[in-house]
């Protein structure tokens, strides 16, 4: 948010000083950070009861970068292409090999396959490790046990 910004025409110039301890100081800060704004607006919104913002969404699965890469490169020869067929269609002198084109789409559908069956297998293999791993919990189960089982997971 830009410095003295105008609220229904009028600048602001007034200022707060708000002495804090560090603890608070770090949970003021952890939770403009969870809605994505700076402290000062985040302590504003909830002094001045404006209407809160939207949380962000933190909880993105975190993607392997080979694969991530792969995807690209295969989204990038999608795009290639497209755009080869678009620009043999529309020109008269030149004819489509759709055959060509639709072998060279087989194959990177293929290769999702391929990625798919070694991605999917990759997690089983984790999930079949973290299970197998896991102790046999008793009727009296110790929430010390649990927790670090999940830790693990």
């Amino acid at each position: 948010m830009a410095k003295n910004k105008q609220v229904d025409g009028e600048k602001r110039q007034t200022r707060l000083n708000l002495r804090l301890t560090d603890a608070e100081h770090a949970m003021l800060k952890s939770r403009a950070e969870g809605f994505g704004l700076p402290m000062a607006e985040f302590v504003r919104v909830f002094l001045l009861e404006l209407p809160k913002p939207a949380k962000r969404v933190h909880d993105l699965p975190m993607v392997d970068p080979k694969l991530l890469r792969q995807l690209v490169s295969i989204g990038n020869n999608v795009n290639q292409l497209t755009r080869y067929a678009h620009t043999v269609s529309n020109d008269p002198k030149q004819t489509l090999d759709v055959l060509s084109l639709s072998f060279a789409l087989q194959k990177l559908g293929d290769e999702l396959a391929q990625l798919r069956e070694q991605y999917s297998l990759k997690l089983v293999k984790e999930l079949d490790a973290c299970v197998s791993d896991a102790p046999v919990l008793d009727t009296a189960i110790d929430t010390a046990d649990v927790i670090n089982r999940d830790e693990r997971c």
